[in-house]
């Protein structure tokens, strides 16, 4: 996955070393802890219509969105926000959040600083293959207690569950 030249210069595109399917979304790290000396990860996320994560808290990372595509509604703390192809958001860390995709698709990145959410993506992903998005069901029950036992270790807690 490392595409970096001797003089530090990195050149990354989604492709089958990097791209996983999480949860029901795909997620490509272009950017890894490993690179940056754990100080932040990017992460390319190609989500469907009415698709987010359960509201959750980061004990330790902050998180900044930018809308690639696509249109979705966030909610941070008590503010809900309709973001746009183009908009930034940054959600800092101790504040509950998630979003929900309102268009067919949307595609955003997502930098946490410091990393850790690129390990988490690759922990609980499988590697990703061409199409396999199609057949994925909601998580069932089993996925989301495993979902919540991973996240324990990357400080992630879940309030409605």
């Amino acid at each position: 996955m490392n595409n970096q030249s001797k003089a530090g210069v990195m050149h990354r595109k989604n492709n089958k070393e990097n791209t996983f399917l999480f949860l029901t979304d795909i997620n490509s790290i272009l950017v890894s802890g490993d690179d940056t000396n754990g100080e932040f990860c990017v992460v390319h996320c190609a989500v469907k219509e009415n698709d987010g994560p359960p509201l959750h808290i980061h004990r330790d990372e902050d998180e900044a969105f930018y809308m690639l595509d696509g249109e979705m509604e966030m909610t941070i703390g008590s503010e809900k926000l309709s973001v746009k192809s183009g908009d930034y958001v940054f959600a800092p860390r101790g504040i509950p959040h998630t979003f929900k995709v309102k268009s067919p698709k949307a595609r955003f990145l997502v930098t946490a600083y410091p990393a850790g959410f690129d390990t988490f993506v690759r922990e609980l992903g499988v590697p990703y293959v061409e199409g396999m998005e199609a057949n994925i069901e909601p998580p069932t029950p089993e996925v989301i207690e495993k979902l919540i036992e991973v996240s324990k270790k990357y400080y992630i807690t879940y309030p409605g569950l």
